[in-house]
């Protein structure tokens, strides 16, 4: 009897080891099937057609926000870009942490989606990988104003500033380029309503502009 159980013992621990292995391997099997099945990491967004950095760590030494874009880089400020381009924006500052605010103009914006017009764009440094912008809708040659918020952790404070994006062909000829001035002076006659004097001095110009387009037709 007792040899009998002891070999039955034996047998149930044989089994009991076997068991053992055959559930680690197929648990390992089914680990590697699993991690073997899992989506490859997303590729990284396109870079947009203009990157441009509003960097506010020129205030300090020149009073005024720069902009740049491209390598090597260059001014920003006053923008050309072509129908259907990507434009977006990321803010140099004197720290790590910042929130960006670019806002059009009611009905003044050349940025569209499928939903139509977009008038803002906000985001942090955390953003910036994505992208702060969109993409220029089908218009007409034309300059726009922007207002940039850029708000500087590092320093609490806000700075801001309006430069420019002129849409077309990328390179205007004349014709273009004294179109877009005509539409600045009367802006700028508008936003001056409390000021008749400057407001003169504006006329002024269109009219000379005017004289100097007949010239040349």
């Amino acid at each position: 009897m007792s040899s009998n159980s002891d070999a039955s013992n034996v047998s149930r621990r044989r089994f009991l080891a076997v068991a053992g292995t055959m559930a680690a391997a197929s648990s390992f099997a089914v680990g590697r099937e699993v991690n073997s099945a899992l989506a490859p990491p997303p590729p990284p967004p396109p870079r947009p057609d203009h990157l441009i950095t509003i960097d506010i760590t020129t205030v300090a030494t020149t009073a005024k926000i720069s902009y740049w874009v491209g390598t090597p880089p260059q001014d920003a400020s006053n923008l050309h870009v072509k129908e259907g381009e990507s434009v977006m924006w990321q803010a140099k500052t004197g720290g790590v942490s910042h929130r960006l605010t670019v806002l059009f103009r009611k009905n003044k914006t050349p940025f569209a989606d499928k939903n139509g017009p977009v008038y803002a764009f906000e985001g942090s440094e955390a953003n910036e990988a994505i992208g702060i912008g969109g993409n220029i809708g089908q218009v007409g040659s034309h300059s726009y104003k922007y207002c940039v918020a850029v708000f500087d952790d590092a320093t609490k404070k806000t700075y801001t500033d309006d430069p420019k994006i002129i849409v077309g062909t990328g390179h205007l000829d004349a014709e273009a380029e004294i179109g877009l001035a005509r539409d600045d002076l009367k802006e700028a006659y508008a936003e001056l309503s409390s000021k008749p004097k400057l407001q003169k001095k504006i006329l002024s110009i269109e009219r000379k502009l005017e004289r100097i387009v007949d010239e040349l037709k």
